[in-house]
């Protein structure tokens, strides 16, 4: 007798075979013969299990091409940035003139909640106390999930503490929370891989613009960049003359705000010529250029409204119609156009439907009267959102 066993596997049953074996099992069940018409007990059972086996294949599928993205993501080193909380400084204080009795000093754990009157919750960051007769203490606080949502103005933090403390305390923030940002999308990502690869083609002109994306000074950062070609802009224009100009090119960069300092200009200048980077850089060899800050062109926009009484608080709809202006302007590049309707209709989408009235304006810097669109006049300009005024109110 043999000490090896030899496992027999069934084979794949054909269509027909699983065919006969459904139609038995069915015909087991039920007692009663069936045809494959609508409604009928083999296809109800078939495209029950067709559903099924359809929806697993198409979750493998998407979760193979994720695996896919994500492996080439990372060989560039490429991650999605994840939400940064808004911050500041949290006033506690008693109403009582005098601050606490003698005998008593409030404890103020680290982590005791307080919230605005939207519902946004911060927590302390310390373990502090209210002395007695102290009338009040200052301590730090982080919202409790990240995102813009957090950046709150001054007071809007006004009451009392969500978390029961040993003694009655109100709670301020006398200063706005700031810092707060929300997480980097998928689609940034994919962006940044683009740059990565649109810049390994060296020496055109998209390539020089993609290889300034993400040099750094400090925690000043590249977000955007164009290749501005005066001679070739010149011939496009039909200017006579233009094809014997001086060849060159002038790269705009932008730290996301609408400016670049002169230390990371200079960063950009050496990384394109390769100066000291130990790469070959990215300039043709011999063409003359130069590396210049972004020229902003800023606008305010107002946002006024009123919400469908009792569906949906209007902080909501407030915080969704100023993510939907913010993410309009993210998408403008340079030597762009801002459109006032395209910017309603963001609004709008933002606003999840909950409208029963809305205004949307936009305005050029410095000036009160709405203007239907906003157009870069320049090389190097960029249009960006200075001022953003939005006010909701829920409807009667």
């Amino acid at each position: 007798m043999s000490g090896t066993i030899t496992p027999t596997v069934a084979a794949t049953p054909t269509s027909a075979q699983f065919t006969q074996d459904m139609l038995a099992v069915i015909a087991a069940e039920s007692g009663a013969a069936t045809d494959y018409n609508v409604g009928s007990q083999i296809r109800t059972l078939a495209e029950s299990i067709g559903s099924v086996v359809a929806t697993e294949g198409i979750g493998a599928q998407a979760l193979a091409l994720q695996t896919i993205v994500y492996s080439a993501l990372s060989l560039f080193n490429i991650t999605p940035s994840g939400p940064v909380p808004a911050s500041g400084a949290l006033t506690f204080a008693t109403a009582f003139p005098s601050g606490p009795p003698s005998t008593l000093a409030v404890a103020i754990p680290a982590g005791t909640l307080v919230q605005t009157s939207g519902g946004i919750l911060f927590a302390t960051t310390a373990a502090t106390t209210l002395v007695s007769g102290a009338t009040g203490i200052v301590v730090g606080a982080q919202a409790t999930i990240g995102g813009v949502a957090g950046n709150v103005p001054a007071l809007a933090i006004n009451g009392f503490p969500v978390t029961s403390l040993g003694y009655p305390l109100s709670v301020q923030n006398q200063t706005p929370m700031t810092g707060g940002a929300n997480g980097g999308s998928v689609s940034n990502a994919l962006a940044q891989f683009t740059a990565e690869v649109d810049r390994l083609g060296l020496a055109s002109p998209v390539a020089v613009a993609n290889a300034a994306i993400g040099q750094a000074v400090g925690s000043e950062v590249v977000q955007y960049s164009a290749c501005y070609e005066p001679w070739l802009a010149a011939v496009n224009a039909g200017v006579t003359g233009a094809a014997s100009a001086t060849a060159g090119f002038t790269l705009y960069i932008d730290n996301g705000t609408g400016a670049a300092s002169n230390a990371l200009v200079t960063q950009v200048s050496s990384w394109i010529t390769g100066s000291g980077t130990g790469q070959s850089g990215y300039r043709p060899a011999g063409m003359p250029f130069t590396v210049s800050a972004v020229s902003p062109i800023f606008l305010t926009v107002g946002v006024t409204g009123t919400t469908i009484s009792g569906i949906v608080s209007p902080t909501v709809v407030q915080n969704s119609a100023t993510s939907g202006v913010e993410a309009y302007f993210a998408t403008l590049g340079f030597s762009g156009a801002a459109y006032q309707p395209q910017i309603a209709a963001a609004v709008s989408d933002a606003g999840l439907g909950y409208w029963q009235s809305l205004t949307v304006s936009l305005f050029a810097s410095g000036t009160s009267t709405p203007v239907s669109a906003v157009f870069c006049t320049g090389a190097g300009q960029r249009i960006l959102l200075g001022a953003l005024q939005v006010s909701i109110t829920a409807g009667t």
